[in-house]
């Protein structure tokens, strides 16, 4: 039986106008599955997650497609890190959801995604201060669903830098609510980790490729979660089966998936104060 993992990969052009965005995404399973075909590019605030077995393109946070995890590409990837633009190396900020988030953030800015065709979307909303992700989502008959929200990580306006996060030892984040009928996974997204593509200027990993994952849960009460970038409590599995390479960052993402014959996922949390630790 295949279980799918998603992922999303990023090649957003520039800062300027990112807003809520969604990203090219792909699922792939851990057992075999073969390369796609190219989905269809969104608008920069909408777009359809493609069907299983094709590999999105970026079309400015646009929508991607699930299943094989894309085709051959040229692209290799990040040749080039920058650090977060005033980073000392002590805990850095990526988003407190305060107005200044509002637009853009200083690496990047923010996506939701649902795939297959059909799936529905997270609401994503800055509200008093915080993330406020909320969804209701019936399961399909036959197909399992991956429904998303994250942060994507631009190191230069050209959009062909990730960011350098060595001097750091992972990601962490507040978050509380509730999410029934689903589950929910947490991915530090790499370079090496996403399919090469033409249009994913930092992707730079081989067909199929997905971040290391790791399942959360949530309370009403505000939790701290630590995401190290390598260890035994960090995220695992992936494709390459390699630990994130956290010179060569390109965001982070959170993953609701709903298994098929599901009567309804419903998701109502708040995320807060991400930062790299």
């Amino acid at each position: 039986m295949k279980e799918f993992r998603m992922r999303a990969f990023f090649g957003i052009l520039g800062l300027a106008g990112a807003g809520f965005m969604i990203s090219s995404v792909t699922s792939v399973g851990c057992s075999s599955s073969s390369g796609g075909s190219t989905g269809t590019g969104g608008s920069s605030s909408t777009g359809t997650a493609g069907s299983q077995g094709t590999a999105g393109t970026t079309g400015g946070g646009g929508s991607g497609g699930s299943g094989g995890g894309g085709g051959a590409s040229t692209a290799a990837g990040c040749q080039a890190s920058e650090l977060a633009p005033g980073d000392t190396g002590a805990a850095y900020v990526i988003a407190d959801f305060t107005a200044m988030d509002a637009g853009t953030i200083p690496i990047g800015g923010f996506f939701t995604y649902a795939s297959p065709t059909g799936a529905v979307a997270p609401t994503a909303v800055q509200e008093n201060g915080g993330w406020h992700i909320t969804l209701t989502a019936p399961g399909m008959a036959t197909d399992p669903q991956y429904i998303g929200v994250g942060i994507y990580f631009n190191g230069n306006a050209a959009g062909d830098e990730c960011i350098d996060a060595t001097a750091h030892t992972g990601v962490k984040f507040d978050i509380s609510g509730t999410i029934t009928g689903c589950t929910a996974q947490y991915s530090t997204n790499d370079s090496a980790h996403s399919a090469a593509s033409a249009s994913d200027k930092k992707a730079g990993g081989p067909a199929g490729s997905y971040a290391p994952q790791k399942t959360f849960t949530t309370t009403a009460t505000v939790a701290t979660m630590m995401m190290p970038f390598a260890g035994a409590d960090a995220p695992a599995g992936g494709s390459p089966a390699t630990a994130v390479d956290k010179s060569k960052l390109t965001g982070v993402q959170w993953q609701f998936t709903v298994a098929a014959g599901t009567a309804v996922c419903m998701v109502d949390i708040v995320i807060d104060n991400v930062a790299f630790y």
